[in-house]
């Protein structure tokens, strides 16, 4: 197995410490929330936490886990393609799952605490990296299998309890388009070698 180092993965890292630092923020002063997270219904007067949210957590489990597959998966999906695809995966799977939240929300009826979390940027990731390497092993699964994992997990969360799981549609929305992004680079690869 390659070692994990920053001057390989760059952007990883970055992105990693971005989110380190927001939550550090976020813990030692809460009243930072209406900064940083997306409340559906005040988007209109702060359009910016469409993208702050995929930098924020308030849970450290939430964001264990998901800095945990951004440095699993991200530093495969950097060293394999470059930063820019990376963070251009990231803002795209996050800023998109973000406008699913805001479709969703209405829908049933959500109005609790704002949203925080990059797992829709993280899911990304993860299946950008399944879509060009598809049966690359991680941590001892084939890393398509990680996607399938992520996806039906989500799923199950998302119907058990939605007013719980209002972030659902956006983990799927990052995962598809994750996929979609990740096939078009492996399609166009191919090409560029035929």
């Amino acid at each position: 197995m390659k070692s994990i180092r920053f001057s390989s993965s760059p952007a990883t890292w970055t992105l990693l410490l971005v989110n380190i630092v927001i939550f550090a923020f976020l813990q030692f002063s809460p009243d930072l929330a209406g900064v940083f997270l997306l409340d559906p219904s005040l988007v209109a007067e702060r359009p910016w936490t469409l993208v702050t949210v995929f930098f924020s957590h308030e849970l450290l489990i939430h964001i264990l886990l998901n800095m945990l597959l951004l440095v699993i998966f991200g530093t495969r999906l950097e060293r394999e393609t470059n930063a820019r695809l990376l963070l251009n995966v990231y803002v795209l799977c996050g800023l998109l799952g973000s406008l699913s939240v805001l479709a969703y929300a209405p829908i049933i009826g959500y109005g609790g605490e704002p949203i925080a979390g990059a797992s829709a940027a993280a899911f990304g990731i993860v299946a950008a990296f399944a879509a060009l390497q598809p049966d690359a092993t991680v941590l001892k699964s084939k890393a398509m299998h990680w996607v399938i994992a992520l996806f039906a997990i989500n799923v199950l969360l998302t119907v058990q309890n939605p007013q719980v799981s209002v972030g659902g549609p956006a983990h799927a929305v990052g995962i598809i388009v994750g996929l979609a992004y990740g096939y078009l680079v492996r399609k166009g690869a191919k090409e560029c070698r035929s």
